[in-house]
């Protein structure tokens, strides 16, 4: 069974944003989770967190003949980091892959995201009010909690958006949170891509667990190169990372049909002005902006075929 190192740091709020984005460049996947101490009521309703608490960054490394340099590296700009703000030692905690996908279970509790949308972690209890739109998840070895600001961002934009009908592109799509949303609140018809193929296991889970896996076709697929110029979609997800929406913007843009929506995600502030100007260059219109602290998310319209 495959050895993972999961790396952890404690840090202000104002850091941890930082240290994410440092993660990103290291982590499997580039996958990071960030765990804000919360306070919220049983039923989910009211979620409130604490400024003054230090928030946890986490991400994970294989255990091959790279990782000891990788920890090093990750040290030494944590250090110049911290010279700036509140960011705490390194620890370092080698887990199994069952340890791995059980290690998310601890900071995942129900939460509500907009108005309609909840999400239920397979293993906890949850009474829906009528209108609720549940989605179950277990993530699994994918990353996407629905915790992160990008994820709540796009989980927004899906509320307002989706119609009945609609075909819709979940570009990285993780553990299924997006295509899950798109598909219980009416699209006809989802394509996942997923880069890893572990993840892209755990994506098909969630699929059927919400009983839409019938409306969804899931491809192992890097959606830098593996973009048919055929596929069109009424609404394009991407929840990624800056460097790859700058990468995959002229697929990403030409698989959206004239006057869909693209939503971007997953970028960091200091990478914004890199995405802007790309897609900028590409004739997109700018609709809306998202941001939480340093995490911003961009909807776009395609005006043009």
């Amino acid at each position: 069974m495959a050895r993972w190192l999961e790396v952890a740091v404690d840090a202000d709020l104002e850091s941890a944003d930082a240290v994410a984005e440092i993660f990103a460049q290291y982590g499997y996947q580039q996958g990071v989770a960030i765990l804000q101490p919360v306070l919220q009521d049983p039923a989910g309703e009211q979620v409130t967190i604490d400024p003054n608490a230090l928030v946890r960054v986490m991400t994970y490394l294989p255990l091959d003949e790279q990782v000891d340099a990788t920890v090093e590296a990750l040290r030494i700009a944590l250090w110049h980091l911290g010279q700036l703000g509140t960011v705490g030692a390194l620890r370092l905690r080698t887990l199994s892959e069952d340890d791995w996908a059980e290690a998310w279970k601890q900071h995942f509790p129900v939460t509500r995201i907009g108005q309609r949308i909840v999400i239920r972690p397979s293993w906890l209890p949850y009474t829906p009010h009528p209108d609720d739109v549940v989605i179950e998840l277990d993530p699994g070895m994918a990353f996407g909690t629905g915790l992160h600001p990008t994820t709540q961002h796009c989980l927004r934009w899906i509320e307002q958006l989706v119609r009945p009908g609609q075909s819709v592109l979940d570009a990285g799509a993780g553990s299924g949170i997006l295509s899950i949303a798109a598909l219980k609140l009416g699209a006809t018809a989802v394509t996942a891509l997923e880069l890893d193929p572990v993840a892209s296991e755990v994506l098909h889970a969630n699929l059927g667990r919400n009983g839409v896996l019938d409306r969804a076709t899931v491809r192992v697929a890097d959606v830098t190169r593996d973009l048919a110029e055929r596929e069109r979609y009424d609404l394009v997800l991407a929840n990624i990372v800056a460097r790859v929406l700058i990468e995959a913007a002229p697929r990403l843009v030409r698989a959206a049909r004239s006057g869909a929506l693209i939503a971007l995600s997953g970028i960091i502030a200091t990478a914004e002005a890199d995405v802007r100007d790309r897609y900028r260059r590409l004739g997109v219109e700018l609709v809306e902006r998202q941001q939480d602290g340093d995490w911003v998310s961009l909807l776009y319209r395609r005006t043009s075929a």
